[in-house]
């Protein structure tokens, strides 16, 4: 299959699936619009493990079942730490491919019947940012992810999860969208550079939780006042910078009591607690179990 790659190299022209078997591995790309059957924008799925990966200076924290989307002439570096091995799925589509999909969907089928394959003329920029788990993307993900062995050498196949899962991206584009439009403010471009700067902030957020950051920090790498952070930071993601961090290091903490042998100290620890009380109180405040209870049941 001339459309797979394996390995954690520079990309040089295919659609990229690597498989990272190593503790830690990094690895860096630039998309090459002329290069490949699909290309930008970029979807790298992270199912196993997570992964961070960083574009120029900012990081983006990939949860399993997520995934970031990136668009073209965006370079990127990941780094995978684990024990064991990691699987990671990229794909990338052809330039003009999303916008050809977006005119053939708003123009309506009479329209598009006229004139089925003219070109758009003006491009379109996904929202950069890490995706958690949604029931739109995931399952296309997967199947796509687990079918390529089979179906991989069937172009019709192949073709057909491109147009799915562009279809699906989109969507998620639109809802962003709308989301954006609640927002205070006069100009549709001071709404997007505003979510843009909240983006950075989660995304901050995201990938440092397990350490004390403090909202000067996270007002300076996001370009915006601490009182327009707080609260439109809660507009948009429904939570506080700290709630936030809270609610990622409470997902973590049930996940490594479930699926380690760490001690609850160790645990406390590598999550951002300066003391295993203060873990005891709010993972029992969140969870009504203690972190040992918890781990029992």
């Amino acid at each position: 299959m001339d459309q797979l790659w394996k390995g954690m190299n520079s990309i040089d022209g295919n659609l990229q699936i690597p498989f990272v078997p190593a503790k830690l591995r990094a690895a860096s790309a630039k998309y090459n619009s002329s290069l490949g059957r699909h290309w930008p924008p970029f979807l790298k799925d992270i199912s196993e493990w997570p992964g961070l990966l960083q574009n120029k200076t900012r990081p983006y924290a990939v949860e399993r079942e997520g995934y970031l989307l990136l668009n073209e002439g965006e370079q990127y570096a990941i780094a995978i730490e684990s024990e064991t091995e990691v699987d990671s799925f990229c794909v990338f589509f052809k330039t003009g491919f999303a916008e050809e999909v977006h005119r053939a969907v708003h123009l309506g089928i009479e329209k598009s019947l006229d004139d089925p394959f003219s070109e758009t003329t003006h491009p379109l920029q996904f929202y950069t940012k890490s995706y958690r788990h949604s029931h739109l993307i995931t399952p296309l993900i997967e199947n796509f992810k687990n079918s390529l062995p089979v179906l991989g050498s069937e172009n019709l196949w192949v073709d057909e999860q491109y147009q799915n899962l562009i279809h699906a991206l989109l969507n998620v584009h639109q809802k962003i969208s709308q989301e954006i439009n609640t927002v205070p403010g006069t100009r549709p471009a001071t709404r997007e550079e505003l979510f843009r700067r909240l983006t950075v902030a989660y995304e901050y957020l995201h990938a440092y939780y397990n350490q004390n950051v403090s909202l000067e920090e996270v007002s300076k790498v996001s370009c915006l006042s601490k009182n327009h952070l707080i609260r439109n930071f809660r507009h948009f993601f429904k939570r506080t910078p700290h709630q936030f961090i809270l609610e990622k290091r409470m997902l973590e903490a049930q996940r490594l009591l479930a699926q380690t042998e760490s001690s609850v100290t160790e645990i406390s620890l590598s999550i951002g607690f300066d003391n295993v009380s203060s873990f005891n109180k709010v993972f029992k405040q969140r969870t009504g179990l203690s972190p040992r209870m918890f781990r029992k049941k």
